[in-house]
């Protein structure tokens, strides 16, 4: 036979309970609305009328108060409610329902009014003396909400305190005076008060919870661990604890403890939307991807045909697609980034399809990998939503620039300026276009530019240092814009780079060298620093080396001046 699991009741979930708990009440209130219309219409004489009709009254205005109370209808309640002749208004109960609804609209004084008679004629029912009543107890928490909802929370705690005292166990007024000298922000007494509860009743959940974002809040992660893992003990089904569990590990740097803490819930939800995205999340940072692929597609299967999951539908395609390209499995990795839509991560996903496009161009040459990029970039230009994106404004520049379509590079950094004035970014790229389509006396005027936004940017002072390098003027002004570049980002193999070039211009051949030497540490690939290393062992009079630099530069990257030079030293030698 199949034993139900702790809070578990058949087709009915929690929240199910109490929504066929307050149907219930309010077919009972209708009930007796229908009951009593029926039952006193067929009194015939006046007298019995009139009394049966006061009587059909009251118990309407109490049904239509309770149904508009459990509706959420908090002030059609109480006029309801207050309808009621005075002698219902000597129960304790109407009192105090009518004392909770002024509280639930923050009318502190009117229910505090209320409550006070509430416990009044209560007082007369019992003697007052010994263990309080449970009716009792609820009372005066409501007495001590009201309080605290007036900021008197001082009158609260006196009140939280004299339930105590009678009854020290009460574990509604254990949880509220804990819960008061947590927003008072003293920890250390809510601490006290929890640890007894917690002690007194095992068995519930909420002191545990409480106990464990104080412990997190004090940096005791071992107790906000230990009371995290008893939640789960106690009720596994409650998913907050595996959250806060998770987080805490993640905090603390325990990715594959989290991990497992969302597989465990996992098993008995499978279905979990936010637990499926945050395990695979987990496992891609732990480089499981064949693990993440897994989850992700469970994720994206449970989450179709709701759109509110959209944005976190393509975050899921991204990272599948981006794990596939990690593993080299390029083909794959292409078809998941196809499938997203606009939003987020969708620049990003064409960003690094046009990037494999890139580099496939370089090793084939083949034109269609060409045309990719232009089409994709020209039909992400009539997108409205893409337009507001810088991002895509500048690896567009970048990517064309790659495939050495320069004009169409300059249009987009254009358009992209439209959007973005003064960016310095898109500037760059533009002074960088004029270069390659040698509008150099341009691409100058736009670093000077930059310069005016930003006098700081190293970039920009390098470009025109460099520039004067190569024209082979004023070498002294470039020297000074290089180191000053320099000094703004220290470390710069590029700025490095150009310095060593200023060197060489100046005839300072070891010292350029050097320089050399240092770029080629994070710059080992660039061709134009292999050829500067060549041309300067060119002239140390080291042809061997000079060769073997020149001949490394002429294998990146095939220009004729490289080759000048590589066929000069092997006719002189």
């Amino acid at each position: 036979m199949y034993k139900r699991k702790k809070r578990e009741y058949g087709i009915f979930y929690t929240a199910e309970k109490k929504r066929l708990i307050t149907a219930i009440y309010l077919c009972i209130a209708l009930f007796l609305i229908f009951f009593n219309a029926i039952y006193f219409t067929k009194r015939a004489d006046a007298a019995s009328f009139s009394r049966a009709h006061l009587k059909s009254e009251t118990v309407f205005n109490a049904a239509a108060g309770y149904i508009n109370y459990y509706g959420g209808n908090y002030g059609s309640a109480v006029k309801y409610f207050k309808k009621e002749p005075s002698p219902y208004f000597q129960k304790p109960y109407l009192n105090y329902i009518t004392a909770l609804l002024y509280f639930k609209q923050s009318k502190y004084k009117k229910a505090l009014k209320y409550i006070d008679t509430a416990l009044k004629l209560l007082h007369k029912k019992n003697s007052g003396y010994g263990k309080l009543s449970s009716a009792n107890i609820n009372y005066l928490i409501l007495k001590a909400k009201i309080e605290a909802g007036e900021n008197n929370i001082k009158r609260a705690v006196i009140i939280l305190k004299s339930i105590l005292n009678k009854n020290p166990y009460s574990l509604k007024t254990l949880l509220f005076i804990a819960n008061i000298y947590i927003y008072e922000n003293d920890l250390k007494t809510a601490v006290f008060y929890l640890n007894i509860a917690k002690m007194q009743h095992p068995g519930n959940i909420d002191s545990y919870y409480l106990l464990s974002k104080i412990y997190s809040l004090l940096n005791e992660k071992n107790k906000a661990e230990k009371n995290l893992i008893s939640i789960i003990g106690i009720d596994p089904y409650f998913k907050k604890a595996y959250f806060r569990l998770a987080a805490l590990y993640i905090l603390d740097g325990k990715i594959k403890k989290a991990a497992g803490i969302f597989d465990k819930y996992l098993k008995i939800n499978p279905y979990s939307k936010t637990a499926l995205y945050q395990s695979a999340i987990l496992e891609y940072t732990q480089k499981e991807y064949a693990k993440a692929r897994k989850i992700f597609l469970d994720f994206i299967g449970v989450s179709a045909g709701i759109n509110n999951n959209f944005r976190l539908k393509n975050n899921a395609y991204f990272f599948i697609g981006i794990s596939y390209i990690f593993e080299k499995k390029y083909k794959k990795g292409l078809s998941f980034l196809g499938k997203l839509k606009p939003g987020r991560h969708y620049i990003d996903a064409k960003l690094e399809t046009m990037e494999i496009y890139i580099s496939r161009y370089k090793k084939t040459d083949k034109t269609k990998y060409k045309k990719y990029i232009i089409s994709t970039i020209s039909k992400m230009l009539n997108d409205t939503e893409i337009k507001k994106n810088l991002k895509f404004y500048y690896f567009s520049a970048i990517a064309l620039s790659e495939v050495k379509d320069y004009k169409f590079s300059k249009l987009v950094i254009e358009k992209g300026l439209s959007k973005f004035k003064n960016n310095t970014a898109l500037l760059y790229e533009l002074g960088s276009a004029y270069h390659y389509l040698k509008a150099d006396k341009k691409a100058a005027g736009v670093m000077k530019k930059i310069l005016r936004i930003n006098p700081y940017d190293a970039s920009a002072l390098n470009y025109l240092g460099y520039y004067l390098a190569v024209k082979n003027k004023h070498i002294k002004t470039a020297e000074k814009l290089i180191k000053k570049a320099l000094s703004y980002d220290k470390g710069s193999p590029f700025i490095i780079d150009s310095l060593g070039f200023v060197y060489y211009r100046e005839g300072k051949y070891a010292e350029a060298l050097k320089l050399f030497k240092t770029a080629l540490k994070k710059l080992d690939k660039s061709p134009t620093v292999l050829k500067h290393t060549g041309m300067d062992y060119l002239k140390l009079k080291n042809y061997k080396k000079a060769l073997e630099y020149f001949n490394k530069s002429y294998k990146i990257k095939k220009t004729e001046q490289v080759k000048k030079f590589i066929d000069a030293i092997k006719k002189n030698n």
